[in-house]
């Protein structure tokens, strides 16, 4: 295994990455939770506060190689010492494969040489950077992760060299075919600019007083994204969203160390007006570690009864867990946190705080909204039907023996099967039925819909608790899943402009008869019958009515 001071400035020459077990750097590498972790990672390192970056261009397409990733920053650049004992940043970058626990400082987001890494899982590594002063360096690294499950090193090949006059300092990562083995369709301009935001520090989740610029490119197409966790930047909800703000610390058993844990976010009724949408990646509880959110954590597991489950779901919350102290608990891959003394902390002060959340009045009231808006509603329905009614244009059934007759308001005119048997009913009671005998005996929601005494004229024979079947419109019966051997008969309002099954008529007005699996049913349309009308309330005033 190479040494660090093995290390050589050439114009042209192979070196061996300082690797401490290769088989660990496999592991961190396949360990990646989502394809696009690799930006999460290079951004935390151009983005880290020793990098001084203002300017940060992300960019993404796709070629013959597949994925291409790019993040380009104007901070301090990396420089390349070759010497172990100070290695600059490009030394760490190529050959540090896990930084943070071998004893030399990091920066503020680095861990375990993750971003590094993960670029490794590639076809090609292409790496420009300039300090501001002294030569500037081009790396090119062919075929890493190819060279890795060969179990050899990659060979990375530096190239030092003048930089143009002008230039800036700064560093470019391009990254060509991560991971090596996707060949999906590319990423959309939604789903990157998504996880940009709610799963890398361009949704930071706490003030940060200097934030760079963070210009994002899909296939040339950019915008400039805002840094900061976008939903947590609501600040006047509407009735029926709540907004957390709350804290809490858990001091460890036996001393005097305690761990802070801060929530904050919203829940809500009414996930659609703020864009709440799992695939958004803005949804349950988040994990956010030095102002990054990094993954999702179980709301029932960290303490949530109400929220988590339907008062109101995960779904629509929005809640982010803020605690520095678990980053050294988290799994090499950052998707998740390792169980642990420190993890059990986490979870005893969330515990403590979705209890003070979950029974705080404004909780309560907040359980109270669906109900106070289904009233709301039902109110305003009942007033539109009340208006309808009243309205001159209301159609009205009446019953009318003869013109000279008074009409007799039944019903306004069938919308339902409910008003059907209303008037059914009514006309039943005023003998204004055309049958010799119907006598209602029992209605049922299941089952057939009457059971009745029913003789159609004189010379029928009469059936006793025979069965009949209520539609508004006949076209109903085959939707319904009827079958003609248990409901021979039917009454409705009508036939409906465009029966299901083919109608023939008869010698009675109102009678109709169709053939449906070699069994003829029966259908009595109430609207055809003798002294049924329909009236508008315009022109009932005629008769006085």
């Amino acid at each position: 295994m190479a040494k660090i001071e093995d290390f050589i400035k050439s114009e042209s020459k192979e070196i061996d990455p300082v690797i401490h077990e290769l088989s660990v750097m496999k592991q961190l590498i396949q360990e990646r939770a989502h394809p696009l972790d690799l930006l999460r990672e290079l951004i935390s390192n151009a983005c880290a506060r020793e990098v001084s970056s203002t300017e940060i261009k992300i960019k993404y397409t796709m070629g013959d190689e597949g994925h291409i990733f790019e993040v380009v920053d104007d901070g301090c650049g990396m420089d390349f010492t070759g010497n172990k004992h100070a290695p600059g940043r490009l030394d760490r970058f190529l050959g540090l494969g896990l930084s943070s626990i071998v004893g030399i400082k990091s920066d503020e987001f680095s861990w375990k040489g993750l971003g590094s890494k993960l670029a490794f899982q590639s076809k090609r590594i292409e790496i420009d950077t300039w300090c501001g002063q002294g030569k500037a360096f081009r790396v090119e690294i062919n075929e890493p992760w190819s060279t890795i499950e060969r179990n050899l090193i990659p060979k990375p090949k530096v190239f030092e060299y003048e930089p143009e006059s002008g230039r800036k300092p700064g560093t470019s990562i391009k990254v060509y075919g991560h991971p090596p083995h996707r060949k999906e369709q590319p990423f959309t301009v939604e789903q990157i600019k998504s996880y940009l935001l709610h799963r890398t520090f361009v949704g930071f989740t706490r003030h940060r007083e200097q934030k760079p610029t963070v210009f994002l490119s899909v296939f040339g197409k950019g915008e400039t994204l805002e840094v900061g966790f976008p939903e947590l930047k609501l600040a006047q909800p509407k009735k029926g969203t709540v907004l957390v703000e709350e804290d809490a610390r858990a001091v460890k058993p036996g001393t005097n160390k305690a761990l802070t844990v801060f929530l904050k976010g919203f829940y809500t009724w009414d996930e659609k007006d703020y864009g709440l949408d799992p695939n958004q990646l803005n949804t349950g509880l988040i994990l956010s570690v030095m102002g990054i959110p990094y993954c999702k954590l179980d709301l029932g597991e960290y303490g949530s009864r109400s929220l988590s489950t339907a008062n109101p779901g995960e779904k629509k919350c929005c809640l982010v867990v803020e605690c520095d102290d678990v980053q050294e608990k988290m799994n090499i891959s950052r998707s998740g946190l390792v169980d642990s003394e420190t993890t059990d902390l986490l979870k005893k002060a969330a515990r403590e705080i979705f209890q003070r959340v979950e029974s705080s009045k404004e909780h309560l009231s907040f359980r109270q909204v669906p109900k106070e808006r289904k009233t709301v509603v039902a109110a305003g329905v009942l007033r539109e039907k009340k208006n309808k009614l009243e309205s001159d244009t209301q159609r009205w059934v009446v019953f009318q023996p003869s013109e000279s007759d008074v009409p007799k308001v039944l019903v306004r005119e069938p919308e339902n099967e409910n008003d059907v048997l209303a008037l059914l009913w009514k006309l039943e009671a005023l003998g204004g039925l055309p049958f010799a005998e119907f006598r209602t005996l029992g209605h049922a929601g299941t089952g057939p819909d009457l059971i009745v005494h029913f003789q159609e004229d004189a010379q029928s024979n009469p059936d006793r608790y025979t069965s009949i079947e209520v539609e508004n419109k006949f076209y109903n019966y085959k939707a319904h899943g009827h079958t003609p051997s248990q409901y021979p008969r039917v009454i409705c309002w009508d036939i409906g402009a465009t029966p299901k099954i083919p109608i023939n008529g008869t010698d009675k007005k109102y009678k109709f008869t169709a053939d449906k699996e070699d069994f003829q049913v029966h259908i009595f349309a109430l609207r055809t019958m003798d002294g049924v009308r329909v009236l508008t309330k315009k022109e009932l005033r005629k008769y006085g009515v």
